[in-house]
Order: structure tokens, then C-alpha cells, then sequence
């Protein structure tokens, strides 16, 4: 990448990570080691090339290293270094930035299940949710099930580890746009259709108590 040639910090990260999916490749190493392969798979749309690019510069940079996988594996897999790791409050604040642009859809757009499990936790860090807890929510949208437990110490995401529809305390279905409004907040003031939520009034009652602490809902005003 061609460097900015500014004395500034701010041009000297971009000279770093500007460039066209070199974020997202961060994204995805932040959920999870991952092989080249796996990368592809997670990135739709991104050239073979371009890909193979990104990764030797950051590896060049320091912000990722490989390692190889013990077998039956035996492959090369990415992983943050700690100084890749340094750009998990850039990401975070990205997806609180970001939020409230997904209100309008763009059509068309690919979507990831574990990509909401990396951005949900992001707009209720710190939010104190122990009155909630305990509270089990079985998400249903995008390639994949997913959970979120509400527990004394917060909130936690996970994916393709979701328990049995027997187990979950509430259950959400829907498309990752109605999905996203609702756990965030925004959905009193979205056009859609809305999600479909089952479960005991109670627990139903604690999801929306929740959603309505996420950063989404109340949004910080200017001035």
C-alpha cells in the first residue's frame, strides 16, 4: 500500500490497515484462528490474489502470524498477534459507528451468523444485565444457530454450539435484518416486520429488557 507520507497516527494506521479488506480479515481472526481456506470461505467476494496479499502484509506488519496445525489438520492457520489483537477497540467502536447504518438494507448483502456473535458482544460490554440472568436466547438467522446466555458475570454469544429448542428459554427466528433490530434496540423504529420471538412471558419480557440496553437504543446525540 502506498503510504500517506503524513507525520499523524492516524495516516500511519491507514497506511497499515486502510486498505480494502484488511479489517475484515482482522474481524474474522478476532472469532477465530483460521486457515486460508476457512478465510475464503468467510470473505465472499474477496479475489484469491487479494487475498493472499493481504495476509503477507499483515504478516509483514505484525499484526498476524501463521502456525501450523497438528494433524490430521496439517495446514498453515492465521492468528492475531497481541499487536493485532491492540485492534479489538477499533473494531468494537466500529460496530457501535456502524449500527446505525444497517436500519436500511442494502439488498443483496451476504451474511454470517458469527459475525453477529462478534458484534452483539461489542454493544453490551459493561452493560450490567445480572437482574436478566439467568436467560438462555436461541437465535435462528444466517448460515447457523446461535446462543446467548445472559449470566451474574454478563453476556455471552455463541456459535454452532446451540442447546436443544427443549432447553432454550426464548427462541428468535428471522432474517439476520429483523434479528439484528430486535436484540439491539432499534426495532421500535424499523419498518419491517420484526422478528418472531417464542417463549414465556417472563423470559420474553427479560429479552426485550435487554435489547433495550444495547448501545443501538439509545444512541448518543450530537452536541
Amino acid at each position: 500500500m502506498r503510504s500517506y507520507n503524513q507525520y499523524c497516527p492516524i495516516a500511519r494506521s491507514l497506511d497499515v490497515i486502510g486498505d480494502r479488506w484488511t479489517l475484515l480479515v482482522i474481524r474474522e481472526l478476532r472469532f477465530r484462528d483460521s486457515r486460508y481456506s476457512d478465510l475464503r470461505e468467510a470473505l465472499p467476494g474477496i479475489a484469491t490474489n487479494l487475498l493472499g496479499d493481504r495476509l503477507r502484509q499483515l504478516e509483514a506488519d505484525g499484526l498476524i502470524e501463521s502456525y501450523e496445525a497438528p494433524r490430521p489438520v496439517h495446514a498453515s492457520v492465521y492468528r492475531l498477534t497481541p499487536r493485532g489483537h491492540q485492534l479489538s477497540p477499533v473494531l468494537r467502536a466500529l460496530v457501535e459507528w456502524g449500527g446505525p447504518l444497517l436500519a436500511t438494507g442494502q439488498g443483496g448483502d451476504t451474511f454470517r451468523t458469527h459475525w453477529l456473535a462478534l458484534e452483539l458482544p461489542a454493544l453490551f460490554e459493561g452493560v450490567d444485565v445480572a437482574d436478566l440472568a439467568p436467560l438462555t436466547i436461541l437465535v435462528h438467522t444466517g448460515d447457523q444457530p446461535a446462543t446467548i446466555e445472559l449470566t451474574d458475570i454478563g453476556f455471552a454469544m455463541n456459535v454452532g454450539v446451540a442447546v436443544s429448542s427443549e432447553q432454550a428459554v426464548v427462541m428468535v427466528d428471522g432474517s439476520p435484518e429483523d434479528v439484528f433490530a430486535l436484540l439491539t434496540g432499534m426495532a421500535a423504529t424499523s419498518n419491517r416486520a420484526g422478528a418472531t420471538v417464542r417463549g414465556s412471558r417472563d423470559a420474553v419480557r427479560r429479552l426485550h429488557s435487554l435489547a433495550a440496553r444495547s448501545r443501538l437504543a439509545h444512541p448518543p446525540t450530537a452536541g
